[in-house]
C-alpha cells in the first residue's frame, strides 16, 4: 500500500481537512497528516520522508539532503504554485516527480495587490486611524488615474492587474524576463517597459514574478537609490523578491513611501522586525491566496495528481 504525507498546511486547517479525507479514503493509500505551521523544515523533513511515496505539501524546505532521504518517494505534489522551496532540478535529477497546480491564486493575489494599491491611493488606514483617534484631519489622496503603476513579472497574476487597473484608468508598465508579442501587452492597456523605466517612472511598483536567481533580491539597495520617484512598493510573490534590510532603510529615509508586503524573507515575521511598526507599512500573513474557491479548486487538483503520479 502507497504512504502519503500531508503537511500543507491549508489542506489540514479543521475546515479544510474534512473535505479532503473522505476522498484519500477512497484511494486506498495509508496517510498520515503532519504537524505543521509554515512549513517543515529540512530537520523536519530528514526525520520521516524516507517512508513515504508520496507527499502534499506546501513551501516545505526540500534540500539535496531531504532527497537523499527519501528513498521511496515517486512524487510531490505542492498544494499551490510556487516550487522555488522545493528545488526543482535536484527533484529532476533524483527522478521525483514535482506538480503544482499553476494559475492557481491568479485572482485572490492580484485582488490583493490592487487593494494594497488603493489603499494607499485613497489613504484608507490613515484616515481610518485620524478618527479612531478623535480627530477630524483630511489627509490628501488620488486617483489611479493620476498615477503610474509597474508591474514586475508579466504572468498570470501580472496579467490579471494589468486587467483589473485599466477600470481605474491608471498607466501601467509591465517588465518580464519572457518574451511577449505586442498585442499582449496592449490588449491589457499596459506598456512594455524595461526594469530600469519602472524605477524611473512607476509611482507604484508591483512584483509577480516566480522567485529564481533572476528575481532574487530584485529590489535592492541599488534598486531602491536609482529610483527616481518615492514609489510605494507592492509585494504578494514572494518575500526574497526584496531585500528586506535594504526596504527597511529605504522606508526609513523616505526614499519609497510606503510598502505593502503580504510576503517576507523569514515568516513568520520576527517580532522585532521594524516593519511591524511603521505606519506607512501594510502587512499580512502570507495569506493573499485566501478564497474558499480556489482552495477547493486546489484540493481537488492536488488529489488527481496524487492520483495519477501513484498510478492508483
Amino acid at each position: 500500500m502507497k504512504k502519503v504525507l500531508i503537511s500543507a498546511p491549508y489542506m489540514l486547517r479543521p475546515s479544510e481537512i474534512k473535505k479532503i479525507t473522505p476522498e484519500l479514503d477512497k484511494l486506498k493509500i495509508e496517510y498520515d497528516l503532519a504537524e505543521v505551521e509554515e512549513r517543515l523544515e529540512e530537520a523536519d523533513l530528514i526525520k520521516i520522508i524516507g517512508k513515504y511515496n508520496a507527499i502534499i505539501c506546501g513551501d516545505d524546505r526540500f534540500t539535496r539532503k531531504v532527497y537523499e532521504a527519501a528513498k521511496n518517494l515517486e512524487i510531490i505534489v505542492k498544494w499551490g504554485t510556487g516550487i522555488d522551496s522545493l528545488n526543482e532540478d535536484i527533484a529532476k535529477e533524483f527522478g521525483i516527480k514535482l506538480v503544482r497546480t499553476p494559475g492557481a491564486f491568479t485572482d485572490p493575489v492580484s485582488d490583493t495587490s490592487v487593494a494594497m494599491i488603493l489603499s494607499f491611493a485613497r489613504n484608507l488606514v490613515p484616515n481610518d486611524t485620524i478618527i479612531k483617534q478623535g480627530g477630524w484631519d483630511k489627509p490628501q489622496g488620488f486617483c489611479l488615474s493620476e498615477k503610474t503603476i509597474g508591474l514586475i513579472g508579466f504572468g498570470d497574476i501580472g496579467r490579471a492587474m494589468a486587467r483589473k487597473l485599466q477600470g481605474f484608468s491608471a498607466t501601467v508598465l509591465a517588465n518580464d524576463i519572457k518574451e511577449f508579442e505586442p498585442s499582449v501587452y496592449s490588449s491589457l492597456g499596459a506598456k512594455k517597459a524595461s526594469f530600469d523605466e519602472i524605477l524611473a517612472k512607476a509611482d507604484f511598483i508591483s512584483v509577480h514574478c516566480d522567485l529564481n536567481p533572476s528575481s532574487f533580491h530584485i529590489l535592492n539597495s541599488n534598486a531602491f537609490n536609482r529610483m527616481k520617484k518615492t514609489p510605494f512598493i507592492i509585494n504578494t510573490a514572494r518575500g526574497p523578491m526584496i531585500e528586506e534590510p535594504a526596504l527597511i532603510k529605504a522606508l526609513q529615509n523616505k526614499q519609497v513611501a510606503g510598502a505593502g508586503l503580504d510576503v517576507f524573507e523569514e515568516e513568520p515575521l520576527p517580532l522585532n522586525s521594524p516593519l511591524r511598526k511603521m505606519n506607512n507599512v501594510i502587512l499580512s500573513s502570507h495569506n493573499s491566496n485566501s478564497s474558499p474557491a480556489c482552495w477547493q479548486r486546489v484540493h481537488d487538483n492536488c488529489l488527481r495528481m496524487l492520483k495519477e503520479g501513484l498510478k492508483l
